[in-house]
């Protein structure tokens, strides 16, 4: 029954207007059974000169269907009519229609039919009666399980369902009966049950994932059910630790000691709480130890290992529909780098309540990688930044750092208060799109900036109260306009360059993104040093001076930057070479680019930057802004000089990176991983000056039987390039 029906039901009342949608429906299907008596008398009403015709109703007696009914193997009448077919031709009958046939499941495929050959799966029984249960195993088909096991975990995170991956060992399909005579598996399996279970309700929890990323469906299978000996944590820790007691081979210990500390870890992580944090990072640093030690004693599955996993134990439990193969990893490296990288970013995901605004709102987990982290990491840090008065704390010291008066929350409440509260709201939305997976948030920041705009105008006027209220003693004149200001400017620029990750922009369009970034780039450099400015000024006797304009570029400066906005103005320099070099390219035809995506350049500019505008800038860029930017480069005397601009931006960066990293070493920060970004940009400022070298030293006749390949090799978000022959 149709929803709108129950809620009538419920309530006893009937729309009016829909009981005249029901009527319309009465009066359409009416109309339709009359065609259908033409049809039936051979009248065709609507296709009087069409190339196919209906087969009539209950044809070959299809209809008719007793009780005794016999199945008639008909591939021959099906082979006559294909023999009078024309490419393109479908058959049709009143019971089925065009609809029908693009629903039908092609059949005796094993791709796309789920009951092909569904006599050769695997089942428990047929197992046991080849001898692939037993009580006993060899030590290295017990390892080569646990591994497999571990391998399976991750591609269960990665979007899988748990009944292809986890649940696909034979042992899991009874496993308090099968594991008990094999304390160490059961043990393990124990511990990995409980793990999947605090992962799949941290990822539930977190609510960053979508379809794509993760199947929360159980299919009838339980982890409580499963379990060999507890599924209590505790209990299960202390089943652990009498096996390890027991064991005399090193690499089932470490392996014991391993699910144990990750499990233990991951409880904590799927509910945190600022007091348990340090003690999930120690067990999670303690996991990192013990992973070179057990990729060191791991080796490919053998035969006796892939035996034990069979995915079509559990087809029947799947929907009806094409089988999704799930193809396991064979190499223990690549698996174990999986691990050492998922342990890593968990790490970090409990140190971001030590962090700043800016840096949460850009991604600590995922600002420099390649591949993205999975679901769990992401759902863990999302848990971790949720934590309640996290957030009111946040602004509160991100207002001070852009000169807030602290003062304020008690002499303009009434004004102040409004606005942290919707702050508040706003950036616990950003946080949770910082979590969601890249094509996720691309899509979800395009609509944020229209909030931005409004909190942009209500920060205008409490810094009005702020003037009225403490006058001279204010440090900065426009502290709460200036924090909305740069964290807007911070989304438009991750906005554009998530676009760099996810490779929707063609080749020729990528010096307009990068002249745009540039843009954005210079406005908050411009912001961030006159409040810089204006905090050096407040602590000495110096007065600021009067703001410069902001489309001018001239601006105060202040005399120690901090780290980030060096590495702010190095990553303008770096976007600026980028633009002035692919600009270049794009003329000298080095790029292999189609003529179409050139020629619609300007209908680009305006789809890709259409989102951006919702929030009102000093000066909104227009096409005819970029175009006059890039106009040098398709002057033939001026090409040259072009390349030479752009070698002078790649220098100007490589100098305030070496800054950047020169400040981490004094800080010790470089020796716990902090200078990863300044080192990946580092790469690519190297790998562009030597591109620009090479085209420097080529006069036109070698440019012309050259190429040049833009990739994203050292960063995802900044592009490499690489002089070929064509």
């Amino acid at each position: 029954m149709p929803d709108d029906e129950e809620d009538e039901l419920e309530t006893g009342e009937v729309d009016p207007k829909k009981k005249k949608n029901k009527r319309k429906k009465k009066k359409k299907n009416a109309s339709q059974d009359s065609h259908a008596d033409e049809d039936e008398a051979g009248v065709d009403t609507q296709h009087s000169s069409r190339d196919y015709w209906p087969a009539p109703d209950n044809f070959m007696g299809l209809d008719e269907r007793p009780k005794d009914e016999e199945w008639v193997d008909i591939t021959s009448l099906c082979d006559l009519a294909v023999s009078g077919m024309n490419l393109g031709e479908m058959m049709e009958s009143s019971s089925f229609r065009l609809y029908d046939a693009m629903s039908a499941i092609e059949i005796m495929d094993p791709k796309m039919d789920t009951g092909y050959k569904s006599q050769e799966d695997m089942t428990l029984e047929k197992a046991e009666a080849l001898g692939l249960v037993s009580d006993q195993l060899e030590t290295e088909v017990l390892i080569g399980l646990m591994d497999h096991l571990l391998m399976y975990y991750f591609l269960w995170l990665d979007g899988h369902t748990i009944v292809q991956t986890c649940f696909s060992c034979l042992y899991l399909q009874d496993a308090p009966r099968l594991l008990k005579p094999i304390p160490a598996l059961g043990s393990f399996v124990d511990a990995l049950l409980v793990t999947c279970q605090n992962a799949k309700d941290a990822v539930n929890s977190a609510g960053v994932w979508d379809d794509e990323d993760f199947m929360p469906t159980m299919f009838n299978v339980d982890f409580q059910d499963s379990s060999v000996f507890s599924t209590d944590p505790i209990k299960v820790n202390d089943k652990l630790k009498i096996e390890k007691e027991r064991q005399q081979d090193e690499a089932i210990l470490w392996r014991l000691d391993f699910i144990g500390k990750y499990m233990s870890a991951l409880v904590a992580l799927s509910r945190p709480r600022p007091s348990t944090l340090p003690s999930a990072k120690g067990l999670l640093a303690k996991c990192a130890q013990l992973l070179p030690k057990i990729e060191k004693s791991a080796k490919a599955p053998s035969d006796a290992v892939k035996k034990r996993f069979d995915a079509s134990l559990n087809r029947k439990l799947l929907v009806p529909g094409p089988p999704r193969q799930v193809e396991p990893i064979e190499d223990p490296k690549v698996v174990f780098s999986m691990w050492a990288k998922h342990i890593n970013e968990l790490s970090l995901g409990c140190t971001l309540l030590t962090r700043p605004l800016g840096d949460l709102l850009e991604g600590v987990i995922s600002v420099i990688q390649e591949d993205k982290p999975n679901v769990l990491s992401r759902s863990v840090a999302q848990l971790v930044v949720s934590d309640s008065g996290f957030m009111r704390q946040l602004l509160q010291e991100s207002l001070e750092t852009h000169l807030f008066p602290p003062e304020a929350m008690q002499h303009c409440k009434k004004q102040a208060e409004p606005f942290l509260q919707r702050c508040e709201s706003m950036f616990l939305h950003m946080l949770k799109l910082t979590h969601l997976n890249r094509a996720r948030r691309f899509r979800r920041l395009a609509h944020v900036f229209p909030d931005f705009n409004e909190l942009q105008h209500e920060a205008y006027r409490l810094d009005d109260t702020l003037k009225s209220t403490f006058g001279a003693n204010l440090k900065y004149s426009r502290p709460s306009w200036g924090f909305i200001m740069d964290h807007a400017l911070q989304a438009m620029i991750a906005k554009l360059l998530i676009g760099f990750q996810l490779d929707i922009y063609e080749e020729a369009e990528l010096h307009m993104i990068y002249w745009y970034v540039d843009y954005l780039c210079g406005l908050r450099i411009y912001y961030l040093n006159e409040i810089f400015y204006a905090k050096e000024c407040s602590g000495g006797k110096k007065k600021p001076s009067r703001p410069k304009d902001a489309l001018s570029g001239k601006g105060n400066r202040p005399k120690n930057p901090p780290l980030s906005l060096l590495l702010l103005e190095a990553m303008q320099s770096m976007v600026r070479g980028l633009f002035r070099l692919l600009a270049f390219c794009l003329t000298e035809n080095l790029l292999t680019s189609p003529q179409s995506v050139r020629a619609g350049l300007a209908q680009r500019f305006v789809l890709r930057f259409r989102c951006l505008e919702t929030f009102r800038l000093p000066h909104l860029p227009s096409y005819h802004d970029f175009d006059q930017s890039a106009v040098l480069a398709q002057d033939p005397k001026e090409r040259r000089g072009v390349l030479t601009a752009a070698q002078s931006s790649f220098q100007d960066a490589a100098q305030l990176l070496e800054k950047v990293q020169g400040a981490l070493r004094e800080d010790g920060r470089m020796e716990v991983g902090g200078d990863d970004l300044p080192k990946a940009l580092r790469r690519v400022v190297v790998a562009n000056q030597l591109g620009i070298t090479q085209l420097q030293r080529l006069d036109q006749e070698e440019l012309s039987g050259k190429k040049v390949l833009a990739e994203t090799v050292h960063h995802p978000e900044f592009i490499s390039i690489q002089v070929v022959d064509k």
